[in-house]
């Protein structure tokens, strides 16, 4: 009361100094006061009836005067009328009530003046208070609080649309922005180059500083184009005609062609190799996987005996040496061996004279004499066993290699009969089903199984990995500290220090020094390893799964520098599920532009809370949601900044720090009393979060930025 009334004494002051029809500012404080003249008529164009109108007492009497600005007097002034003292008057003659702000008395039956008009002075605008000062004028009094800037009016701590670095502060100024404070948060894109981004930045004496530079991002989700960047122009996506493509339907791959991909009708995961077992996954799409030693055909006329080697079919040289010396031999890939007669003098019509009938010889014969020589050759002969092939001769012998019928399949008996090949099913007899978690490996109807409850499940990861690099709790309910978790913009917290929605109840506990600093040590140590895993990340508003995991460094890159560098990390256990999934995820994440959204009112988040270095409270966020600003380039994302936003039972938050063994608390600056106590006073709850009608849970706001890393497997204990 006394400041208002402190207040009211400010402004009767400003009003006598300033006098009627001026304005002024008082810059110590920041409330604007103008004035208007109420007396002054406006021309509106139209025709009114002198006789409607009040007199103007202090005008001559020649015609509207149009002051720019309608005051709510619809009407002109006429002829100067004498109007009588109340008392004096007869009912329904005009009169004069003694009050400048209004027009249009009469005479009462009774004699008394009265029934005028009072006259508007609303300027329109929000942020300022609008009454008559009794003198004929309009006074415009700035509220408390906010700020008339270009004409629009502004709330306090309200930042300019076109630079985050400078804001509404009454204090300061009332009529023009004043810098925000260092550390506020800002977009520094404006300052970046054509290649560069950033997850956020930071003002600093009104500059917005960009904390992370990173290469931009300029994936553009399209598989048939090439994505880079110039620094010149910025993202370049050149479209490409080579090299597979998916669309939608993953088991349905297709061909890029003039940066479109192309799926023909009949198109399915079958690549036309035998020497491999072709399926589709739902996540992967489609897979290839090696089959070794099974027959094959490579297509080669020139090959014999092929076989299946790392999913690749190849064959052994053909043997197109006939034996005899009197033709020229070769071989076609297409049509196979060929044999051309040769120029010999000693052979007759393709046969050599000295032909012995041996084709493991070759028959020659000297040209002067036409003595004849036998030699042992190793040409291509038939040792008339149908399940040999390559049969080749030695020593003057025929002899050829059994026949590979190999079908890759351990659990079948393979074997050649009359050229034919022949595989019998086996049950019972040892085999290896290639996981060495398994045990008792065996054939069942022609099939390797085993015992696998030894085994443990090996999940997929996926490239697009986020790690939190920074995390924060902001003590306020404003714009930046948090999200509207209950969708609800009427509603607010903390009530004291709130709007637009934002709900942080918790902020005023987990937002003291005591607790930032937890957190920030938390953060450096590495102490909490916090992962955000974009599984088939999209970049065109189509939704994808989000999951979160916590982990640690890999043990192979112990030395990497989480909080600058790319590295790879291993998740806990219990992150995975016994169907070797993620436990906690977000399905409905979206990027759409550089804005990522996912969750809402029905997603539940386990989550470690640091609380104070040393303490962290393992909690359920509900109504989990995240808002980001991310960059994404090469299928990865570069960066990530934004809030983490949930609500926690009271109870659990209570529970949680009573958990907490005593001499934990031994060296730390709070005493367990003292958080106990502080959470039961300052924390109060403004979310249904189980929906039973009862307030028992507490919004928070994490804010937090991540860069990329990698996830590598599972951690082992």
């Amino acid at each position: 009361m006394r400041k208002l009334l402190f207040a009211s004494m400010i402004g009767f002051g400003m009003l006598v100094a300033c006098g009627p029809g001026e304005s002024g500012t008082d810059e110590g404080t920041g409330v604007d006061v103008g004035y208007e003249d109420v007396n002054q008529p406006v021309d509106n164009g139209q025709d009114v009836q002198p006789d409607t109108a009040r007199p103007d007492l202090n005008q001559p009497d020649d015609g509207p005067v149009d002051v720019g600005q309608d005051h709510g007097i619809d009407t002109n002034p006429g002829d100067s009328v004498v109007l009588p003292d109340n008392g004096d008057c007869l009912a329904g003659d005009p009169c004069d009530d003694g009050n400048p702000c209004t027009w249009g008395e009469t005479c009462g039956e009774s004699g008394e003046c009265g029934g005028g008009t009072h006259y508007t002075c609303d300027d329109g605008r929000a942020c300022t208070d609008d009454t008559c000062d009794g003198l004929g004028n309009c006074l415009f009094v700035m509220k408390a609080g906010t700020c008339l800037i270009n004409g629009i009016c502004r709330d306090k701590d309200a930042a300019d649309p076109e630079d985050p670095c400078f804001v509404c502060k009454p204090g300061t100024s009332v009529s023009e922005w004043s810098k925000a404070p260092d550390e506020t948060a800002c977009d520094p894109t404006v300052t970046l180059g054509r290649c560069e981004d950033s997850p956020g930045g930071t003002c600093v004496d009104g500059v917005c500083v960009a904390s992370t530079i990173v290469p931009k991002g300029c994936d553009d989700s399209d598989p048939c184009t090439e994505d880079s960047c110039n620094p010149a122009v910025g993202c370049i996506n050149t479209p490409v005609s080579s090299g597979e493509c998916v669309l939608e339907d993953k088991c349905k791959p297709g061909y890029c062609f003039q940066g479109v991909c192309i799926v023909p009708e009949d198109s399915s995961c079958d690549d036309g190799n035998s020497c491999t077992l072709d399926s589709c996954d739902d996540v992967k799409g489609c897979q290839h996987s090696p089959i070794e030693e099974a027959a094959c055909d490579d297509g080669d006329e020139c090959t014999f005996q092929d076989s299946c080697f790392e999913g690749v079919c190849n064959g052994r040289p053909q043997n197109c040496d006939d034996g005899n010396v009197c033709t020229e031999d070769g071989c076609d890939s297409i049509t196979g061996c060929w044999h051309d007669l040769a120029t010999n003098p000693c052979c007759i019509g393709g046969v050599s004279v000295c032909d012995d009938n041996n084709p493991c010889t070759n028959d020659d014969c000297d040209p002067d004499t036409f003595e004849c020589f036998h030699n042992d050759n190793t040409a291509a002969c038939s040792d008339g066993n149908p399940c040999t092939v390559g049969d080749s001769c030695d020593e003057g012998d025929c002899f050829g290699s059994a026949k590979n019928c190999s079908d890759g399949n351990q659990c079948t008996s393979d074997y050649c009969d009359g050229g034919l090949c022949l595989h019998d099913i086996l049950s019972g007899t040892a085999c290896d089903d290639g996981r060495d978690c398994s045990v008792n490996d065996h054939c069942e109807a022609g099939l390797c199984v085993a015992d696998e409850s030894g085994c443990v499940c090996q999940p997929t990861f996926y490239p697009a990995v986020s790690k939190f690099v920074t995390m924060a709790i902001s003590t306020n309910g404003k714009t930046g500290s948090g999200l509207d978790l209950d969708m609800k913009p009427t509603t607010c917290a903390p009530a004291e220090d709130c709007c637009c929605g934002i709900d942080n109840a918790l902020g005023p506990v987990a937002g003291m020094k005591a607790a930032q600093d937890g957190i920030k040590d938390a953060m450096a140590e590495g102490s909490i390893t916090l992962l955000f895993e974009h599984r088939e990340i999209k970049t065109d508003g189509t939704p994808y799964t989000l999951a979160f995991y916590s982990g640690e460094l890999a043990p192979t890159n112990e030395s990497c520098n989480f909080l600058t560098q790319d590295c790879d990390y291993v998740v806990e256990p219990m992150m995975i599920t016994d169907e070797c999934l993620p436990l906690v995820t977000l399905n409905n994440a979206k990027i759409v532009g550089n804005k990522l959204t996912a969750g809402g009112l029905d997603y539940v988040f386990p989550f470690d809370l640091p609380l104070l270095e040393g303490i962290n409270l393992h909690v359920d966020l509900y109504f989990t949601r995240v808002e980001a600003n991310v960059t994404v380039s090469g299928g990865r994302v570069t960066s990530m900044q934004g809030i983490l936003g949930g609500a926690i039972p009271k109870q659990q938050i209570s529970d949680a720090v009573q958990a907490v063994p005593d001499e934990t608390w031994a060296d730390l600056p709070v005493d367990k009393a003292t958080v106990m106590m502080l959470l039961d006073l300052v924390v109060i709850p403004d979310i249904d979060g189980d929906k039973d009608g009862i307030m028992e849970s507490a919004s928070i706001g994490i804010q937090f930025t991540a860069i990329p890393g990698e996830i590598v497997g599972r951690k082992v204990d």
